[in-house]
């Protein structure tokens, strides 16, 4: 890739050539101050987007700052390009933030021949809020350019890796295992994972260490992680903590059919587990068959050895039958859950080690 003015041009040849930018590059690009005219920013992860900005926003000098940064919502072509066009009051360097726009704007921009054509001196951020459709028309124009940034869901390395950063940052110890025991009670949400591990740092000061059980006293698991606790008490033969917990969730508003959904991949994860164990991998070879975090493979195991292939695969229909259930009108939701969840565990199932 090689740099014309303020666009890139890519070769046809290269392999790479339409494929997305990850946030990754972006960020070595902003470090390297090589940012110039219009990118994209989109993606599932909003937390780190949202990071993204903050860093581009950094480039600025902070005394001349509200003279060189101009946020826009639904401007026309014309307000856009005047923005632009500025020179920098005293910097090198102009941003302009776009949080909302229509096609009519790009429209107007390729029109003018614009839409690529800005000044050297500024960069204009279009900000989506979630995944952009590659069919939407400033994709398509700035897709071949490779000025489409995508901030992808976190995997369980860069979950951790982030919690390790913040821990530095608020001076408190936390290592792998507890950050990995925090992402499996909370999910990947950059957002939720920053403040729920904020109360646990809280909770023991600088210099303190989060362990597993400062997680238990101070974070709110997410409804997955409440169901999954429900699950494993229930395949435990623990049948009155697990019906409590499964009640106090529709107490609470949880949907059953979202309930269902979700106990019906656990098990499907527990099945898989168990054809593993059928094919005679030992448990812990089995759990690293397993897709997602080493916690719910461990756990999907240890159930998987408590139950038939048989019995598994008709608990999976059990619950995957509920949506049937209740769209032809035959039980109300929560009768259609409640259903599945007594015919899977008030069933006598032998042990098998």
């Amino acid at each position: 890739m090689r740099s014309a003015g303020n666009i890139f041009v890519v070769s046809l040849a290269a392999p790479w050539y339409h494929r997305r930018v990850n946030e990754s590059e972006f960020y070595k690009a902003t470090q390297s101050r090589a940012l110039k005219g219009p990118y994209l920013l989109h993606g599932e992860e909003e937390l780190t987007k949202a990071d993204a900005v903050a860093r581009v926003k950094k480039l600025l000098d902070p005394g001349v700052l509200d003279l060189n940064f101009q946020s826009l919502r639904n401007p026309d072509a014309p307000t856009l390009l005047s923005a632009a066009d500025q020179l920098p009051f005293f910097d090198e360097l102009r941003l302009i933030l776009v949080e909302s726009w229509d096609d009519a704007l790009i429209d107007a921009l390729e029109e003018k021949n614009r839409l690529l054509a800005m000044a050297d001196t500024s960069v204009v951020l279009f900000v989506y809020r979630g995944e952009c459709r590659k069919t939407n028309k400033l994709f398509k124009a700035l897709a071949p350019e490779n000025r489409v940034v995508v901030f992808e869901k976190l995997t369980m390395e860069r979950a951790v890796n982030m919690l390790i950063r913040e821990s530095a940052l608020r001076n408190v110890s936390l290592d792998r295992a507890t950050a990995q025991a925090l992402i499996d009670r909370v999910g990947f949400d950059a957002y939720r994972l920053k403040n729920e591990f904020s109360k646990a740092a809280g909770y023991v000061g600088p210099g303190g260490t989060v362990t597993v059980a400062v997680l238990g006293e101070t974070i709110t698991p997410s409804p997955e992680y409440d169901a999954f606790e429900m699950l494993d008490a229930l395949l435990d033969g623990k049948r009155k903590k697990g019906y409590a917990m499964l009640l106090n969730a529709l107490d609470r508003g949880e949907s059953p059919l979202s309930l269902a959904g979700f106990l019906e991949g656990r098990l499907k994860l527990i099945l898989s587990a168990r054809e593993h164990l059928d094919r005679g991998l030992d448990p812990r070879a089995a759990a690293r068959q397993l897709p997602g975090s080493p916690y719910a493979a461990q756990i999907a195991v240890k159930n998987a050895q408590k139950r038939t292939t048989g019995a598994l695969r008709q608990a999976v229909a059990d619950f995957a039958a509920v949506d049937g259930n209740i769209k032809q009108g035959i039980y109300r939701d929560r009768d259609a859950l409640l259903l599945a969840v007594m015919n899977t565990f008030e069933k006598k199932e032998e042990v098998r080690t």
